[in-house]
C-alpha cells in the first residue's frame, strides 16, 4: 500500500489544463493580465493567443452563452496546479481581464468541447479561400451516367432476376453443389433445424407429466404412510 507522504506528492505533481477563449481583441497585455490573475492556481505554461478572423455571432458564445456580438476569438491553452471549476475559472478571468463574462469561455481539455473546438478550427482552415459554384454542384448535375457508373457490376435485366431462364439457372446450382457435396447434403443441414414439437416444446410434454405428477419430480421414493395419533390416543 502507498504511503500518505506518497499520495500527497502525486497529487502535488498532477498539472490539470484548460482552454480560455475570449471573444475580443486580445493583445500581449491580455496574456500577461491572465497569466498574472492564473498564479492564485500555479500556473505552469500558458501558450500564446490563436485568433480565429472576425465573426459574427461566434458559434460556441452563441450557444454556451446566448451571445450576440461581433467580435474575433482568441484562445490559449494553460495548465495549471491546482483545479477549478470551469464556470469559476471564467467569472473570476472575466472580473480580472476587465471584460463581461459573455465574452470568456473555460473548459478542461478533456471536455468534448476542446475536441469539437479542434474540429471546426480544421474546416475553417479546409474551407479558407474555397470558392463553391452552385452550377458545379453534383446535385444540380441532371446527367445520370455516374450512378450508372455505379451498378456497371450490376446484371438488372429481366433475365438475372426473375422468370424461366432464372429458375433454371437456380435449379442447376443447387444440382451442382448436390453433385459436389454429396446427396444427403441438403437433408442433413435441414436436421440441425429443430423440428415443430421442439420449438412448441410438446416433446417436453411427457417428462412435464413425471415431473408434476409424482413425488419430488420422480427423483423420490412414493411417500410412506404415517399414522395419526390424536390426544384422545386413538388411531387414525
Amino acid at each position: 500500500m502507498k504511503e500518505l507522504k506518497d499520495i500527497i506528492n502525486e497529487s502535488f505533481s498532477k498539472e490539470y489544463g484548460y482552454r480560455v477563449k475570449i471573444a475580443s481583441d486580445c493583445s500581449a497585455e491580455d496574456l500577461s493580465k491572465l497569466e498574472g490573475a492564473l498564479q492564485k492556481y500555479n500556473l505552469v505554461s500558458a501558450t500564446p493567443w490563436k485568433r480565429t478572423p472576425i465573426q459574427e455571432n461566434p458559434m460556441e458564445f452563441q450557444r454556451m452563452k446566448g451571445a450576440n456580438f461581433t467580435s474575433e476569438v482568441c484562445s490559449t491553452d494553460v495548465v495549471l496546479k491546482y483545479p477549478v471549476n470551469s464556470r469559476v475559472l471564467e467569472v473570476y478571468l472575466a472580473v480580472n481581464l476587465g471584460m463581461d463574462h459573455e465574452r470568456v469561455l473555460a473548459y478542461g481539455v478533456k471536455d468534448p468541447r476542446k475536441l469539437e473546438s479542434d474540429l471546426a478550427q480544421e474546416r475553417n482552415v479546409r474551407n479558407n479561400d474555397r470558392q463553391f459554384d452552385q452550377e458545379e454542384a453534383v446535385l444540380n448535375n441532371e446527367d445520370m451516367s455516374h450512378y450508372n457508373n455505379e451498378h456497371v457490376d450490376v446484371d438488372a435485366s429481366q433475365e438475372a432476376l426473375f422468370g424461366e431462364a432464372y429458375n433454371e439457372k437456380f435449379l442447376a446450382e443447387l444440382q451442382k453443389i448436390k453433385n459436389e457435396k454429396g446427396e444427403d447434403y441438403f437433408t442433413n443441414f435441414l436436421n440441425g433445424y429443430p423440428t415443430k414439437d421442439e420449438l412448441m416444446g410438446d416433446n417436453l410434454k411427457s417428462k412435464y407429466d413425471e415431473i408434476t405428477g409424482t413425488a419430488h419430480g420422480g427423483q423420490a421414493p412414493e411417500p410412506k404412510h404415517v399414522d395419526v395419533v390424536s390426544q384422545s390416543s386413538r388411531r387414525n
